[in-house]
């Protein structure tokens, strides 16, 4: 197993943040469903992107990768060359890959099939399964890696679960508006991240395509409607810069270039979140509401931390379905580095033991990453505040979503050191 010794003391210096993952998905989708050609501007090929990438190449569309760019040509997409020919999408681990693409990829009546690796088939899909059974399209597990599809999207009626991920929704905002009648989404329940929706929404408008949306309780969606092309700039990613904001939260100093202070990203709450926690003053709980932000819940838990006030995040229990039960991961590493934390089945309460013994941190300590990208980026963090060395696993599946993490923790003043115990 690889496993690296990291260590660092104060993070000091510059960052620029790479390109919001989030938004890049989406851009990159609907520049190949428009007629023309697209340049997509601020890139980093994490392994997530290059799946979308991939996929969308498989339906036809034409994407040349420059340095920091993207052309991309939707004037082949679905041509008939590229449906029914034994196609395969390879979404390597990204649940945005695989959700926004199920519906799209059978715009047109196609059989196709998708592949996944680690928990990705482990992650819910029943909101997709329920509306296909009514749709008549076929799906089948050829094991626990792979489905395959056949059928054919209709416009009508659909109705999602909304507690479960938004990115069922996406999915379906991107197919509905090609198909030839009119479309409703129903959304059941309380819709969480609603914020992944607005960047959507956002995408969508900017490409062409109207939706009306109900207050987040149904989304009309008319037919036939027509992607165009365009040229955009990807804004940095609040989901990385999470990490970089609690660190300097904890006393770090790094200057963060190129955030958008008016995105529509959700997590961009950490700033409001680390605020709450440094004010708060009240003999009491803080409880601090995770559901709309599962991403930055790891780096937010160790924020908690070290503030040595009792808080509870709550309403987390989506974190369970990420690419490791991530609530449970994240209790497991933080406590291992002495800290105060419960695990409940929907929150992580923090700092509540009064007799609570801390361990003397100065021996090394072995860190699991779970296969984790968010729980090795927030190991990374927490080493600043450690004094001992800290030796963690599989540090390279943060190529997941941010492919030069360890590059820039070195850049800071950070250390890695390979473990050859």
């Amino acid at each position: 197993m690889n496993k690296k010794i990291i260590k660092a003391d104060k993070l000091i210096g510059e960052i620029t943040p790479p390109p919001s993952k989030s938004i890049l998905h989406r851009y990159i989708i609907a520049s190949s469903l428009a007629k023309g050609v697209s340049k997509i501007e601020n890139i980093s090929y994490s392994d997530d992107i290059i799946a979308t990438i991939e996929a969308m190449k498989k339906l036809g569309a034409k994407i040349e990768k420059k340095d920091n760019y993207l052309l991309i040509d939707g004037n082949k997409t679905f041509d008939k060359k590229y449906l029914n020919n034994n196609a395969e999408i390879n979404c390597n681990e990204s649940g945005s890959t695989l959700r926004f693409l199920f519906p799209l990829s059978l715009v047109k009546k196609n059989k196709i099939l998708f592949k996944g690796k680690g928990k990705l088939f482990k992650r819910p899909l029943s909101p997709y399964f329920e509306n296909f059974d009514k749709c008549q399209i076929n799906y089948s597990y050829i094991n626990e890696n792979e489905i395959l599809l056949d059928g054919e999207l209709k416009s009508g009626v659909y109705e999602i679960d909304g507690n479960i991920s938004s990115q069922f929704i996406t999915g379906l905002l991107f197919s509905l508006p090609l198909l030839n009648g009119n479309s409703k989404i129903i959304i059941k329940g309380k819709l969480e991240s609603s914020s992944y929706i607005d960047i959507t929404l956002n995408c969508l408008n900017k490409f062409g395509v109207n939706i009306i949306n109900n207050s987040y309780r149904e989304f009309i969606i008319e037919g036939n409607q027509t992607y165009k092309s365009g040229n955009y700039q990807v804004e940095a990613d609040y989901s990385q810069v999470a990490f970089f904001l609690v660190a300097n939260s904890i006393g770090s100093n790094i200057k963060i270039n190129g955030l958008n202070t008016n995105s529509l990203q959700g997590d961009k709450k950490i700033i409001d979140f680390i605020s709450e926690i440094d004010k708060w003053n009240k003999n009491e709980k803080l409880i601090l509401d995770g559901s709309e932000t599962p991403d930055i819940i790891p780096i937010l838990s160790l924020k908690a931390c070290i503030s040595k006030k009792e808080i509870e995040i709550v309403n987390i229990a989506r974190l369970r379905i990420k690419e490791s039960d991530r609530l449970k991961a994240t209790v497991q590493e933080l406590s291992k580095l002495g800290f105060d934390l419960i695990e409940r089945e929907d929150s992580i309460l923090i700092n509540s033991r009064e007799n609570f013994n801390k361990i003397i941190n100065n021996s090394p300590v072995f860190l699991s990453s779970h296969l984790d990208h968010r729980i090795a980026m927030m190991i990374a963090i927490a080493s600043t505040c450690y004094d001992g060395e800290i030796v963690l696993d599989n540090s390279d599946c943060v190529k997941k979503s941010y492919p030069n993490f360890w590059e820039v923790f070195l850049s800071l003043g950070g250390k890695i050191y390979e473990y050859l115990g």
